[in-house]
């Protein structure tokens, strides 16, 4: 990896409007990825993990409204671009794994249709134009596993499970030779084994790549996997970054140590669950921790004092007036 990040992102913020209302989903949210990196986003449903990477790559709905300091890709501002200019990155330098691989695909086109696509694209924008189409389709579905090329070209996506339409989609990506993939939460409907398979290939190809990954997901086993550092996310902002074996093992936010209880709960097959008390995600207060309703350890300035990230250790910053302490 060299010094100087792939993507930066300062202070992002996106909201939705909701009738005569507007619900803040992401706030000032700010990290960078570097080169190679696979940086995870990781936290409840709710959170605000997916409308962040949905928010770089501007693909929410026309409801939305995105605002930053900056969100640079290789040092260029993409927040100053316009649309036609956004879209000679999307799709090409800038990528998206969706979480539901059904969703992702036209069921009226077969496999082959979507792989073409896919390669005409990139080969629209690279000097890599010469060669068979099919032959690159093949060799690519053979490059995500895929024993019976030929048969799945031929086939419509109804026709694959979701593993294979997994595959597939990755293969789709890797076709485009992107810098940057948003991967949402790409495992979550697949069983153990399907998983462990795909998490591996996602890894395979993004080093064959050499791109970096932004990974969201809310599988603290899953981040552990794959990733390289951790972003842990509550109520639509950050509240605790670092090394992902840090983040995992000692991490120091309490919303983050109770992700970990609630995770070593499951590893050991207790009877009884450990659970943050309260609900879920839900709005931050208009002032104070976002995380004071659910927190064990909250104190009185928690109640008005909103808490900055934090120095905890090694390239790690949490987000807790205890630490200031």
């Amino acid at each position: 990896m060299t010094d100087a990040p792939l993507v930066e992102v300062c202070n992002l913020r996106t909201s939705f409007a909701i009738g005569a209302r507007s619900v803040e989903a992401v706030r000032s949210v700010s990290f960078s990825i570097a080169p190679g990196e696979v940086f995870g986003l990781i936290g409840e449903s709710g959170s605000g993990k997916t409308v962040t990477g949905l928010s770089l790559l501007r693909l929410l709905p026309d409801h939305a409204a995105v605002t930053a300091d900056a969100v640079r890709f290789r040092g260029q501002e993409l927040i100053e671009l316009s649309g036609a200019e956004f879209r000679a990155l999307q799709g090409i330098e800038l990528a998206m794994i969706f979480q539901d691989p059904v969703g992702s695909f036209n069921p009226a086109k077969t496999v082959a249709w979507h792989l073409r696509q896919a390669i005409a694209r990139r080969r629209r924008h690279s000097p890599d134009a010469a060669g068979n189409w099919h032959d690159e389709a093949t060799e690519l579905l053979r490059d995500v596993g895929i024993r019976a090329p030929d048969r799945a070209l031929s086939s419509y996506p109804h026709q694959l499970s979701g593993g294979m339409l997994q595959r597939v989609l990755i293969a789709m990506v890797v076709a485009l030779r992107p810098s940057f993939i948003v991967a949402d939460e790409p495992t979550t409907n697949l069983d153990n084994l399907v998983e462990r398979q795909i998490l591996d290939l996602i890894r395979a190809q993004q080093r064959k790549l050499g791109a970096s990954v932004l990974f969201v997901t809310h599988d603290l086993a899953v981040a552990g996997e794959i990733c390289d550092r951790i972003a842990v996310m509550y109520a639509g902002e950050i509240v605790e970054i670092g090394p992902a074996r840090e983040v995992l093992e000692r991490p120091r936010h309490p919303y983050a140590q109770g992700l970990r209880q609630t995770s070593a709960s499951l590893e050991r097959r207790d009877e009884y669950l450990y659970e943050l008390p309260g609900e879920p995600g839900g709005r931050a207060p208009a002032q104070g921790c976002g995380f004071l309703a659910r927190c064990p350890k909250a104190i009185a300035a928690c109640r008005t004092t909103h808490p900055a990230l934090v120095d905890v250790g090694a390239d790690h910053v949490s987000r807790c007036l205890l630490h200031e302490r």
